[in-house]
């Protein structure tokens, strides 16, 4: 039988499980800011959160009861909903939705406002029938049980031009609301938006060349390091304080106080809206709990302003890490209560996988570039996600006995090495792609599987290696790895980089390809070209996180300097990316191409494009500066 990789996942983590069987500061004066907003964030993370605004006055009516038949800790509970059996209570759901009532059954349940015993409320932050995972607002109950009610009303958050910094409910509520939103708002139809046909500049010269971001796009950044994710999502936001209505929310789901103290010292915050999640949850679960929730408003909030107001709107998740931490955990619960057959069973039937798809696509596929009729803005979003890093040193040696858990294709392709007298070292067999035989390496190893299936519902992803760092390389973006997928096709209409951009580097790729390929090539003119020609273009692309976003114009003198060969005799003296005679002639070349042609760098930061006049006198100013 013949499994998806989703269902291949689940099955390793059901095995593993059977051995086991923010606030909103008012824009005042803003000395000491950082040291007050932390006063508040103290005060907000120890609240009591039945004391948001979500009373229990609601208005909306029941749509079903369930049972508590989980408690996590911090808040967050499992619901059995519909009858005893697994695939009975299935059927019961599926049956409700044929007879019209379609708030009773799947994913349309998540969102909705839930009736808890003792008076307080929840909200469904996840649903894989029969059972709701429900999101108390009092994350401080020491224990919860008996029956709940699932309302047909949808949690909702205000919106406010002032909001600063929030919690996951978003709380305190602003003095003023421009509109409602809810934080699980369904994703956006097909009919609801238009192409992504422009491009949203990051600032980071590698990024906006070989990964570019459009208008209402989704984008996952990949990496080991969150400190170089946020490098990345940093710089994004400076280059947006350059655009015109345009909002930021910065979707916080761990390490709250270093990433707002950092958004502060960068002199980011004031732009910023921040959903940040709370510190003071002790449960994992109820921890991930959170990060969905925070995840989920800051989308609402970005959604408020696009379709009530027009504006486009720029979203950070950092990170998607715990979203995992909850999957597997409604898996474990499915389990305690119908029993391993019954879920590997579904499992292997495909439940599981599109259940899976269903929980990520109703964050990621929340980015969209909206018709007018819908409002005329755009959400796009950026989410980062980790992977643990090579633990396996490179010269480590394994011995073929190491491999005899392994299939007999990898069996015979180690015969094979050994008949040859080649070491069995971790770097030979990552670089076949033979997986390393070590504990550590297995969960890497499931951890890429995950990342791939997020891949397969993104619009692309930038991904950070390690070892192009430790070489050097800064952004160290896996050229590889990494695309964009709008735009893809000579039949499509829709563009995510910038028409300035486009003219300059067209075939970079390809380029960049060749370049590597001449690793262990014998020595020529030719091999040294193409690779002087790939030092070239990442010595033009490589960007220090100290140094800032880089305007468009910025970017096309580094990639036309590249293009030109004016950086050639650069590279030959030794003077590579990431070495400091590198990056202070780039930082220099800038510098003077932007005091002699003004006019030319004003023109293609305003149009996006590069006509062959302006072209010509950046091109000429570049000389200029090497003559």
């Amino acid at each position: 039988m013949k499994f998806s990789k989703a269902a291949i996942f689940s099955n390793v983590f059901l095995t593993q499980l059977c051995h086991m069987h923010a606030w909103v500061a008012p824009k005042s004066s803003r000395k000491s800011r950082y040291k007050r907003r932390s006063h508040l964030a103290a005060s907000i993370a120890s609240d009591n959160m039945a004391t948001s605004s979500f009373s229990m006055e609601e208005k909306g009516e029941s749509v079903v009861e369930g049972t508590i038949v989980s408690y996590f800790g911090g808040g967050l509970a499992a619901v059995k909903v519909g009858n005893d059996s697994f695939q009975n209570t299935i059927s019961y759901l599926k049956g409700a939705k044929d007879e019209g009532k379609s708030d009773m059954t799947g994913d349309d349940l998540l969102g909705r406002l839930v009736r808890l015993p003792g008076g307080s409320s929840g909200i469904v932050i996840a649903q894989r029938p029969p059972i709701s995972f429900v999101y108390s607002m009092d994350s401080h109950k020491d224990s919860l049980d008996g029956t709940v009610e699932i309302l047909d009303e949808m949690v909702k958050i205000s919106v406010s031009d002032d909001m600063s910094i929030i919690n996951a409910f978003g709380e305190p509520a602003p003095s003023t609301s421009s509109g409602n939103r809810a934080i699980f708002s369904p994703i956006p139809k097909v009919s609801d938006i238009s192409l992504i046909n422009a491009p949203r500049l990051t600032g980071t010269t590698i990024v906006d060349v070989l990964a570019p971001i459009g208008k209402g796009q989704n984008m996952l950044i990949v990496g080991s390091e969150l400190s170089q994710m946020r490098d990345l999502s940093f710089n994004f936001l400076r280059a947006q304080a350059r655009v015109e209505n345009t909002k930021c929310i910065y979707a916080v789901t761990q390490d709250r106080d270093a990433v707002i103290e950092k958004l502060e010292q960068d002199g980011i915050l004031e732009s910023v809206i921040v959903v940040a999640a709370r510190d003071d949850i002790e449960s994992e679960a109820a921890k991930a709990a959170e990060a969905i929730t925070v995840a989920s408003t800051a989308c609402a909030i970005a959604e408020s302003f696009a379709k009530d107001k027009g504006q486009d709107t720029v979203v950070i998740v950092d990170n998607l890490d715990y979203h995992k931490t909850l999957w597997d955990e409604t898996t474990r619960i499915l389990i305690d209560i119908f029993g391993v057959d019954a879920v590997v069973t579904a499992d292997r039937e495909g439940g599981a996988s599109s259940e899976m798809r269903a929980f990520y696509s109703s964050l990621i596929q929340r980015a969209a570039n909206y018709k007018k009729e819908q409002g005329g803005g755009s959400v796009t979003l950026v989410i980062a996600t980790t992977i643990p890093k090579e633990q396996a040193d490179d010269d480590a040696v394994f011995q073929p006995e190491d491999f005899e858990l392994a299939g007999d294709k990898i069996k015979s392709r180690i015969e094979m090495l050994v008949s040859k007298n080649i070491a069995l070292t971790a770097g030979t067999l990552r670089k076949i792609q033979i997986p390393v035989p070590s504990a550590s390496e297995d969960k890497r190893r499931l951890a890429l599987q995950h990342v791939e299936d997020l891949i397969s519902m993104s619009d692309g992803q930038i991904w950070l290696d390690e070892n192009l760092l430790k070489a050097g390389r800064c952004p160290p973006l896996d050229p590889q790895r990494s695309i964009t997928r709008i735009g893809i096709g000579a039949d499509t209409e829709s563009r995510a980089d910038a028409p300035a951009i486009r003219r300059i580097v067209e075939g970079v790729r390809l380029e960049l390809q060749q370049a590597a390929s001449m690793d262990g090539a014998e020595v020529t003119n030719a091999s040294r070209q193409q690779r002087r020609r790939g030092e070239a273009w990442f010595l033009a692309m490589n960007q220090e996180p100290n140094e800032g976003a880089r305007s468009l114009a910025e970017t096309c003198v580094t990639l036309l300097a590249a293009s030109s060969g004016a950086l050639d005799h650069i590279i030959e003296s030794g003077s590579l990316a990431g070495s400091d005679t590198g990056r202070t002639t780039v930082k220099k070349m800038v510098e003077y191409v932007s005091s002699k042609a003004p006019d030319a760098m004003d023109n293609i930061n305003e149009s996006l494009d590069l006509d062959p006049a302006v072209r010509k006198e950046i091109e000429d100013a570049i000389a200029s500066y090497f003559s």
